[in-house]
């Protein structure tokens, strides 16, 4: 047969160094080359840590990440057991002398709340009711209370004329009105009493006395309204 021809040329083959050649060929022995003949400059750019070092540095770190969970737990567990201590605190104090579990606070706590609830809801219907019973006495009052009117006819005369509801005239009879412009210095000349639908009319003519003559006119009708009405205030209280 003779000797076999080559039937391609390899067109890599005379472009490759003999070190070439043995690191690609089976004969060479890519292991046998030392780290620097295999990747040139490699040591150079990356330096390795030391084994023994990671392994310390990556127990340290795990170390450190659990003593810092507990400490987070320990407070998160600190503030928990503070806030239900607030809760119980606002327990009414018959369960204050009882020593309750957090279950057993929080279950008494939601029970507790709607009975609060319902405390506070009769409260303010009890002051809304309060406020109906003050408002209606306050125009009770307004509607009973008498009507006084002092007007000037002279330098010397005065008539006073009075209102009131027709029910008050025994409490605040004329004879008391009389009495109190008496007691201002006033003397009576005549007077007369009307009654119209629900209400009394009192009509008084008065005269000064020397007591009085140095008042202003206005002043002194203010003073005889303003006594009046506080003599029927009196009598409206009792």
């Amino acid at each position: 047969m003779g000797h076999q021809h080559q039937m391609f040329n390899d067109p890599f083959a005379s472009s490759m160094s003999s070190l070439e050649e043995d690191m690609f060929s089976g004969a060479g022995g890519y292991h046998h080359l030392t780290p620097s003949m295999q990747w040139p400059g490699l040591d150079n750019d990356i330096p390795s840590a030391p084994a023994a070092n990671n392994a310390t540095s990556s127990g340290g770190s795990g170390s450190q990440r659990k003593m810092s969970h507990n400490a987070y737990e320990r407070d998160r567990r600190k503030q928990l057991n503070e806030q239900y201590s607030s809760l119980r605190s606002l327990l009414p104090d018959d369960d204050h002398n009882k020593k309750m579990s957090i279950p057993t606070t929080v279950s008494r706590v939601i029970k507790y709340i709607p009975e609060l609830q319902k405390e506070v809801d009769g409260l303010e219907k009890k002051k809304e009711e309060l406020r109906r019973a003050s408002c209606e006495q306050g125009a009770m009052r307004q509607n009973t209370a008498p009507i006084v009117s002092a007007t000037c006819l002279d330098d010397r005369e005065i008539m006073v004329q009075v209102s009131l509801v027709s029910t008050m005239a025994g409490a605040l009879p004329m004879s008391k009105c009389i009495k109190v412009l008496e007691n201002q210095g006033l003397r009576l000349i005549n007077s007369s009493t009307s009654a119209f639908q629900n209400r009394t009319f009192y009509s008084l003519h008065l005269q000064r006395t020397q007591r009085t003559m140095s008042k202003e006119g206005q002043t002194l009708c203010n003073e005889l309204e303003n006594a009046v009405k506080q003599k029927a205030g009196q009598h409206l209280h009792h």
